[in-house]
């Protein structure tokens, strides 16, 4: 009798550990709430191409790619590893983790939100990448994964938009380097154009979600704070 209650008491913890672990991965979005999400109406499908405007487009791909010079070729692979600092040159030298930790922290949770979120939308569409990204992809050592939307064109509108926020001065040059940011995936050869656009109504409509989100703007207002010291009056 006690072995069959001991298996019992076992089962039950199991069971509850089970439990556990899928709460933790249902609540591992620190600000975005996505099981509602229809990604359809989000950002528009991409158009399924014919055997000619598929042609077509590899063209032109390899027409950009023979194009580029070595300093946007070199410019293109070192924005690969895209993050929100990058835009030090733009916005100022006191952009960075180190001067501000607690920026640092809310931008790692809204990063590892919007690769959660990315992750979804690529697996909504199942778009193949063209076949140029086996050109260079020895220069980017991460899974491959879908084209559509274009994961670095999607967090470079996040970061955009997020820091035209803080900066409204800066809005045009900020949106200036995101573009560019985006559009280095098709001197790639890693994504069509369309990837790229598509990451760009995404990207906007993520840091809409944020901003919109009560938690992220009580992180947002003590971000700001904490800018506005290194800063002064350049955030609103």
């Amino acid at each position: 009798m006690k072995t069959i209650l001991w298996r019992i008491v076992l089962v039950y913890f199991f069971l509850a550990a089970l439990s556990l672990c899928g709460a933790s991965e249902s609540s591992a979005l620190y600000f975005l709430n996505t099981n509602s999400w229809d990604f359809q109406k989000i950002i528009p499908r991409p158009a399924n191409k014919t055997h000619e405007e598929e042609e077509r487009d590899i063209h032109f791909l390899k027409n950009v790619m023979a194009s580029r010079t070595k300093k946007q070729l070199f410019r293109a692979l070192i924005a690969s590893s895209d993050n929100i600092f990058d835009y030090a040159p733009i916005v100022g030298p006191e952009f960075n983790a180190k001067q501000l930790p607690y920026a640092a922290q809310v931008f790692k949770e809204v990063e590892s939100d919007t690769d959660h979120a990315i992750h979804l939308a690529k697996n909504a569409f199942h778009r193949m990448r063209p076949n140029t990204w086996y050109e260079t992809k020895k220069n980017e050592t991460i899974n491959v994964g879908y084209a559509y939307p274009s994961g670095h064109a999607t967090r470079a509108f996040v970061w955009a938009t997020l820091l035209a926020n803080l900066y409204p001065q800066k809005r045009k040059e900020i949106d200036i380097e995101a573009r560019t940011k985006a559009w280095n995936r098709v001197i790639l050869g890693r994504h069509y154009p369309d990837d790229v656009y598509g990451g760009e109504i995404y990207g906007r409509y993520l840091a809409k979600q944020f901003l919109q989100n009560s938690l992220f703007q009580k992180k947002w207002a003590l971000l700001k704070e904490e800018v506005l010291k290194k800063n002064g009056p350049i955030v609103k």
